[in-house]
């Protein structure tokens, strides 16, 4: 595990994976990204019993996006290096969406280009709410490959995500949680503390259930209503059967709010 990657498990059901390149404004290079895909993939072990994964970024940045100079260092000019490294990056956000686990980005100071498509990846978003966001990729004359042009349109509506995309135009934490971008906008002072305090809270649900809400929300955005509904059916009967204990602790619940 290479040291520009942090990870931390010590809070029960959570794990928390920190960017740890501050003198780059934790930019990702080869190394990094292969850090964190595997840090995603091995949360998926059972014995770990991780609910959740935090990502977030050292110093004063979530993520400034790739690292341009580790790429010119040689990656941009070797087409197989540059497009294994852009398959690196797709693959890591999908296997994000993807995890079980439920993935929050706490976002400080910046998230720009392949940050903001980071961000886009995860579940929920914290953020500063003076963070900075965008997406810079036309700015630099590069094509985005994490993403954005796919994920943005699908979150904010199509013709503000061009706005975003085209201009490179950057919004404010605030700003993101009012289209709907950011989940929850707070103060810098309270970004770790609320951030870590709900990564607590949902890391004491029942992981099979806070498994199958997250894949029936996000095939939601892929799928008509009618089966949408249908498979929301067929995934509640599915975990009751499979998890003996819901019947009695559903019971219990209801005991409990009567009294």
């Amino acid at each position: 595990m290479t040291n520009s990657l942090l990870i931390d498990d010590s809070m029960s059901g959570v794990r928390v994976v920190t960017l740890n390149r501050p003198e780059r404004m934790n930019a990702l290079d080869g190394p990094t990204l292969a850090a964190l895909n595997d840090a995603v993939r091995t949360a998926a072990d059972p014995a770990l019993e991780i609910r959740v994964i935090v990502i977030r970024g050292s110093g004063r940045a979530f993520c400034a996006g790739n690292d341009l100079k580790w790429l010119a260092s040689g990656v941009l000019s070797n087409p197989a290096a540059h497009m294994e490294h852009q398959d690196l990056m797709q693959d890591t956000f999908s296997s994000m969406e993807g995890a079980r686990q439920i993935v929050i980005a706490s976002v400080n100071g910046h998230a720009l280009a392949g940050g903001f498509e980071l961000a886009l990846a995860c579940d929920i978003v914290v953020a500063d709410e003076n963070a900075e966001l965008g997406d810079a990729h036309l700015q630099r004359n590069l094509l985005p490959s994490g993403g954005s042009s796919q994920r943005l349109p699908r979150k904010i509506g199509f013709a503000r995500a061009m706005y975003y995309l085209i201009t490179g135009r950057r919004m404010t934490g605030r700003d993101a949680e009012r289209m709907g971008l950011v989940s929850l906008a707070v103060s810098s002072d309270e970004l770790d503390s609320v951030t870590m305090q709900l990564a607590a809270e949902i890391g004491r649900i029942d992981a099979d259930a806070l498994a199958a809400m997250k894949q029936m929300a996000r095939r939601a955005l892929e799928m008509p209503l009618n089966d949408g509904l249908s498979m929301e059916r067929w995934m509640q009967y599915r975990y009751r059967i499979e998890s003996p204990s819901l019947v009695a602790s559903v019971l219990d619940f209801a005991q409990r709010d009567k009294s």
